[in-house]
């Protein structure tokens, strides 16, 4: 009898594979992720970190339809944009810096999780610029884009950006000083 599954925070690594099968057998645990990659990634299969025990296949191969984004660096792995489970458990979750955060993760954007240090460089890049959504801006600066989400929205609280509002939440503008 296999050892039930509980829902987890964190997301581990189980090594990169070339097919699902073989990814099939690296996942023992809510939360283990396997990398399917042939020349280039394309796909992660995992437990779902809810418990539930379901394996979850996210496609990375735009070539092959709707694709996340991955970002692997020191901090981890993370997926954009959150993954959201239209059948069985019904789970949302974002999986940033090896950590799954629920969907009650709202309250996540008003905390202190990234350095202070991208600040300057978002308000920079965004003088004499309109609107731009906070995706965008991440891949013109080469970060993640939960990192410049939680920047921009801590700079809304400082009054240097101003967000847009109903279709145009996450995207966000300089705010000129008169």
């Amino acid at each position: 009898m296999s050892k039930p599954h509980r829902r987890v925070d964190i997301v581990r690594f189980r090594g990169k594979v070339e097919n699902h099968a073989a990814a099939r057998n690296l996942l023992r645990n809510s939360g283990d992720l396997v990398l399917i990659e042939r020349g280039r990634p394309r796909s992660i299969v995992m437990l779902c970190p809810c418990g539930c025990g379901d394996e979850l296949v996210v496609n990375l191969d735009p070539r092959a339809g709707p694709a996340w984004y991955l970002y692997q660096n020191k901090k981890g792995i993370t997926l954009y944009p959150s993954v959201w489970r239209e059948n069985g458990c019904g789970s949302h979750f974002i999986i940033w810096s090896n950590r799954v955060y629920w969907c009650d993760y709202e309250s996540l954007w008003d905390t202190d999780v990234v350095e202070s240090s991208l600040d300057d460089t978002v308000s920079s890049f965004l003088d004499a610029k309109g609107f731009l959504h906070y995706k965008d801006i991440a891949v013109q600066l080469g970060e993640i884009p939960w990192d410049i989400l939680i920047v921009c929205r801590r700079l809304v609280k400082r009054g240097a950006l101003r967000e847009g509002v109903g279709k145009h939440k996450g995207y966000f503008q300089k705010l000129i000083n008169r």
